[in-house]
Order: C-alpha cells, then structure tokens, then sequence
C-alpha cells in the first residue's frame, strides 16, 4: 500500500525543538494522569516563548485573542510552524499577516481550537472528529499509510495538515498544544462548490452531471435560511434550563443554529465502467453515458410497488401544461429529456435524490452511532431517510464474518443484508462506501465514494427492508445531525450526570417547539435530547425524553415499503416516569402506556436474575409477547467502565436482555400504506407528578410475517 510522507523542513523542526520552552513531555505510552501536568504556561505564553510559532502569534494578536488564550479552561490549539502559515501567506497573495483582515484572522484562531476538550494522540482512535470553535469539523485520521520522514503514523486533520510527532502532546495549563505542518483553513463554501472543485480530478463527472441536470443540486444550495427565522425568536427560550428526567437534574442546552446539510454518495465514472460495461463507456459522449443511467434507472423503479409508493401512476389534475392533465405522472414524466429529468417523478431524478441524504456526515465517525452495540451478534446499523420522498437507506457497519460469513471487506456497507433463514436465503451484498482521499466537506455538504450504485428497488425493499428495522429516535430528525447535537460529546465518559453549562464532557440540549421538521409538539412540551452515557441503559447511551405533565407531541415514522407492521417502542421503565396514550396517524392505540415498571411486574411477566433453559426462556418470552412486551435486544448493552472504545469484553458489559428496566413495548400492529407519511402521537394523560417523563430509546417497526418470538421469528438480537 502507498505510503504518503507529510514533511517539513529538517532545520525548521531542530530550531523548533531547541527554541521549545517546554518540550513535550507526554508520550503515546504514558498513563493518562500523566497527560495533565501543570506547566506554569498557557497557550498564549506559549506563542510568545516559541519564535517558530511568530507567524501563528501575529494572527492570534491581531484577532484579539491573546486573552482568550490565557484563560483558565480546557481546550486544544493546533498552532501552524511559521513555513506552515508563510505557505498560507504565499498561496494568498498575502504579504505579511498585517495584510489579512482582523475578522479573517479571528476565524483562522477559532478554526485552530477545539474547546472544552484537551486532545491527546494517545487517545484518538484511527478516525475521530471533533468540533472547532466555528461548529466545523476536525476530523483527525491517525494511520500507519501516512507517515512523517521518520516513518511515524501521523494523525492527519481535514486531510490538510499534520500534527508533528515531534512537537505533539504539549500540556500547558489551559490545555494542550498540537502543532500543526499547515494553517487549519475553513472551507466556507456552500452546495456544489465541493463537487465543482473535484468532479474532473475525482472522476465522477457522469454523477455530477446527473446531479446538476436533474436539479437534485440546486437542492445543496440550503443551508442557513431556516437559521435566519430561529435566530430571530430563539431568543424567546432560555440559554440553558435545569431538567429533570428519570432520576436526576440535568442541564441541557438551547440549540446555537438551524441549519440544513446533505451527504452524497458518489459513484465514480470508473465504477461505473467497470461494474456496468454493457452500459457505461469512456468511449462514449457524456450524453450517452446520462442516457444509460437513465436507462438503469428506469429498470430500478419499473415495478408496480415503486409506482404506488411514489405516485407515478396517479393522475394529474392540475398543471400550466394543459397536454398534462388527465395523464399519469408516469405518462407524462418518464423520458429522457432537458425538462422530464428534472421533475421528482422522472426515474433518473428519483435515483439521484436516493444518492443524497437529508443530513450531513462530515465523518464515518458521526454516521453510526456504535457504542453498546456488539457486532459480533448484529453489525451497528441505521435508516436514514433521503432526498427520496417515502424512501429509506441502510448505513450498516461490518466487521464480524459472524454476522454475514459471505462478507469479503469489513467497513462500511449500504442496502445490505445477509442470507438468513428468519427474513430471507437472499444475499444482499449492498454497496461499500469509501472516504476520498481530499477534503470531502464543506458548511453544508459532505460526499463519499460507493463502489455500487443504490436504489430504492425490489431487492432493497423485499430483502434488506424485510427484518425488524430498528430506528434509533436520534436519527428520525435530521437536524440534530446537521446542528451538531446527536452524539454530543465525549464519549469516553466521566461519569458526570449532573452536567453543567462548561459543556466538559458535551452538551444536553433541550428543544424548542417548531425547531424540528415534520413534528408538531405543544408550547407546554420540553424535548430533552440526553447526551451519549455509554454507561446508561440506551441504544448508543443516548435517548429522547418528553417532560411536563402536559407533553403532546406527533412525529414522522421512518419509510418502509407499504404492509402490515408490528410497531414498538424500546424504553427503561422507571419510577419516575410518566403515562401517555399512544396514536397511530391519529387514532388511539389499545390502553396508555405505562413506563412506571419494569419488565418483572406482572403485567409484563419477565423473569430475569435467574437462570434459565432455553425452553424455559423461550417460555417466557412467549409470555411477554402475549402482554404485549419485549425483552431488550440481546445485541445491545451498557458499559459498565470508562474505555477509548466500546470495550465488549464480558467483564465490561451488561446485555439489554438481561436488564429489567429494558422493554420494547408493542405499540400497535398497522398496515403502512405507500404515498403516505406515517406518525405517531405521544400524549400525556397523567398530571400526578411533574417530574413524570416519557422516555423513547429507539422505534422499531416489523413485518408481521416475521416478528415474535420462536419458530421463524426474529431473531433475540
């Protein structure tokens, strides 16, 4: 494998290392109380006592950011060498720092620091991300196929610059130096912009174009016009509240933004030569080559459930084009021309809006959420919707050949599914997503690389999609992805419950009304969006709680194709907790939920804490099922101690089945029509306590034909 050498001039890196007032003193090998040691320096002393980093210095003073860097805090700098930002200087027509602007060299110091978090290499995995000072990724890439001259792994950022091995890890009072070979410089373009900058160098200009002349691009063009109208009344709502929410106080945070972002999936021009011959040519005009991906989407959506679940066959009843009324939209949009191909029921504008996600993933690390999910019984997975209306996509993360024996790459996989006797002999194979080796994001778009095309077609709807698709709430809502709330913090957890407003191990956040699309909730309901504790009893150790004693909220259920389901919903009973009635597109659901018990109670009649058989426990479970209950996925679990990874080993862990508390209750079992956008409604109907809350962990919705327990069922995990 070709090996990349990051390099900065031998010279530069002596004179740095004799000029160091404090050379770095903490080691990959060293133990993490080490990491810690009081210098007497903070980050401004630090600049000013390190001529190497003069050039750095002048952009932090001519911010005014000198006093900020001398504060007391937590945080992580990433200061550029001086040849790191005379680079920058030169490739801008700059001639001195004097000539960038204050306000410009203010970002160029916010993009170098992440606050709150004191980021050592020892402690980054092969892929972390973490947030700057602007709410814009970092994302740090540690590998041994990236090496400096001494044939050290480097930890890369943003694919841009490196951290010198040299010159790492130096604690200072207020935090940690990283010094950096280049200056951390924001991308600050919005939609295409990325794409324009790489299509032709990348090779993907047959997507691109697809893109752009189906009008699916113009989409990207959002990000921040719903943020124009919160800022304006977001001030109606507190900065910070106290909550109370299970058994304890939290405080959660006011969203900073509404902003809106995507991630594309890419298929490169060689994939497609390669994987469609009888298609696709580079011998063919780019014309030709669009009118094959027509033709192969086309044969995508032909079949009669695509039509009822997008409406194709539905008649048009009013439109400026009077040759169009009375046909189908089929009829009238299926063909292959500079207007058809941009309506959203032509074939090819339907395949190229699946391609797009309707949040954006700087990173892989931010995709799956995979804390307490053990892949060695189910690959960590989720739905996420897309620019497809009534359509889902799979993200699924792979890496145990116990999961699918036939799998020939660990990573990350789309649309696939394993051959099973519970829901189908069919193999899937699905597509392989793959990071490209540029910057592959900006304010408001992402993009990555498959190695196949996706399609929301009879394979992906009949095979993947028939199993117990099981949605964890955080993702139901794009905006807590594109504003940076779900999966909030430090992972690596201090066991801190009661978080304050210093946001040290990351925010809680609450939720105002009308801040989330596709959700109605009443001015008397709190959203609290509960940070990842992997140590908690949650799918990903983050949940969603409903507080007051008045809550009424409605929201969107994942698309599947049209059904009957068993609908449920994965909770902890406690307490402390509250009573809602249920509503299924508006009609109530059976009795109201109760979350006051746990799963021993006889109204669900678990029996946990003892041993029992397999025909004992099959027993059971059947017994639960008949009340309507559950038992927690064997999968999932809680993380009994502080790790740098989700540590799976038995003495570290407490599986979901095994806990009490954790049920999944069957809401109701419905039939999911296609066309149609499917909700539930979560209503309190007790006032005896206001610290009663209504917790939601994860949806799940499942085919009739497969779910329950024993015979060809599910499966436990």
């Amino acid at each position: 494998m070709k090996k990349n050498n990051f390099k900065i001039s031998f010279a530069v890196l002596i004179l740095a290392v004799l000029q160091m007032g404090h050379l770095t003193s903490c080691q990959d090998d060293m133990a993490a109380d080490s990491y810690y040691t009081f210098t007497g320096e903070t980050m401004s002393d630090f600049l000013d006592n390190n001529p190497n980093f003069s050039l750095f210095n002048q952009i932090v003073e001519r911010a005014g950011r000198k006093a900020f860097l001398s504060s007391r805090g937590m945080r992580t700098l990433f200061p550029a060498v001086n040849e790191g930002v005379q680079a920058f200087l030169d490739e801008n027509g700059y001639r001195s720092v004097e000539d960038i602007t204050p306000d410009y060299c203010d970002i160029l110091v916010k993009t170098a620091i992440v606050e709150n978090f004191s980021i050592y290499t020892a402690q980054l995995d092969s892929s972390v991300q973490y947030n700057n000072e602007l709410d814009l990724p970092l994302v740090l890439r540690t590998s041994s196929d990236t090496v400096d001259a001494n044939g050290v792994a480097l930890t890369i950022i943003n694919r841009k610059s490196a951290i010198i091995n040299e010159l790492k890890n130096d604690s200072v009072e207020n935090g940690v130096v990283q010094p950096v070979t280049k200056l951390l410089v924001p991308n600050l373009s919005l939609g295409t912009a990325l794409l324009d900058e790489f299509n032709e160098s990348e090779g993907f200009q047959i997507f691109y174009e697809a893109l752009k002349r189906t009008g699916v691009a113009d989409e990207l063009a959002l990000y921040d016009d719903r943020d124009n109208d919160y800022q304006e009344w977001k001030n109606n709502y507190e900065d910070f509240r106290r909550l109370w929410s299970g058994h304890r106080w939290y405080t959660a945070k006011r969203p900073d933004h509404l902003y809106r972002g995507y991630t594309c999936m890419i298929v490169k021009d060689k994939t497609l030569y390669e994987k469609y011959p009888d298609r696709f040519s580079s011998s063919k005009t780019l014309d030709e080559n669009l009118k094959a991906l027509y033709d192969l989407a086309v044969e995508k959506y032909s079949d009669e459930q695509a039509a009822n679940i997008f409406g194709l066959n539905k008649i048009i009843e009013e439109s400026d084009d009077e040759a169009l009324i009375g046909k189908t939209y089929k009829e009238a949009y299926w063909q292959f021309t500079e207007e058809a191909i941009r309506s959203p029921y032509n074939p090819l504008h339907m395949f190229m809006a699946y391609h797009v996600l309707d949040r954006k993933f700087d990173s892989t690390d931010k995709m799956i959420n995979l804390w307490g999910a053990d892949p060695q019984y189910a690959s960590p997975t989720e739905w996420v919707s897309t620019l497809l209306e009534f359509s889902s996509m799979k993200l699924e993360r792979l890496s145990d050949s116990r999961v699918d024996p036939e799998m020939k790459q660990t990573g990350y996989y789309i649309n696939h599914a394993a051959a099973s006797e519970r829901y189908s002999t069919k193999r899937v194979r699905g597509s392989i997503l793959s990071v490209p080796s540029v910057e592959n994001f900006v304010l408001n778009v992402a993009f990555y690389y498959v190695d196949d095309v996706l399609a929301y077609d009879t394979d992906m709807r009949s095979v993947v999609m028939n199993t117990r698709i099981r949605t964890d709430v955080m993702t139901l809502f794009p905006e807590l992805t594109n504003n940076n709330i779900r999966m909030s913090g430090n992972f690596k957890f201090r066991e801190d419950y009661d978080d304050d407003e210093s946001g040290t191990d990351g925010f809680n956040y609450y939720i105002p009304p009308s801040y989330l699309d596709n959700v109605s909730m009443s001015g008397n309901t709190t959203m609290f969006i509960m940070r990842p504790h992997p140590s908690y009893w949650n799918m990903g150790g983050d949940e969603i709680n409903f507080l007051g004693n008045d809550y009424d909220v409605e929201f969107r259920l994942p698309a599947v194709p049209p059904g009957t389901y068993e609908v449920r919903m994965g909770y902890a009973g406690m307490a402390d907790r509250g009573i809602a009635q249920i509503y299924f597109d508006g009609e109530p659901e059976g009795i109201p939920m109760d979350l006051r018990f746990t799963a021993t109670d006889g109204r669900v009649g678990g029996i946990y804490g003892v041993e029992l058989s397999e025909e004992e426990l099959e027993e059971n479970n059947r017994t639960m099922k008949n009340n309507g209950f559950y038992r927690g996925p064997a999968s999932l679990c809680r993380i009994r101690t502080q790790t740098d990874g989700p540590d799976f080993t038995p003495a570290n862990v407490e599986y979901f089945d095994k806990i009490a508390p954790i049920m999944r209750k069957v809401l109701c079992t419905t039939y999911f029509s296609a066309n149609e956008h499917h909700k539930l409604r979560v209503k309190s109907v007790w006032s005896g306590a206001e610290k009663g809350c209504f917790m939601i962990d994860y949806i799940e919705l499942v085919p009739i034909a497969i779910c329950g327990t024993g015979g060809l069922g599910e499966d436990i995990y």
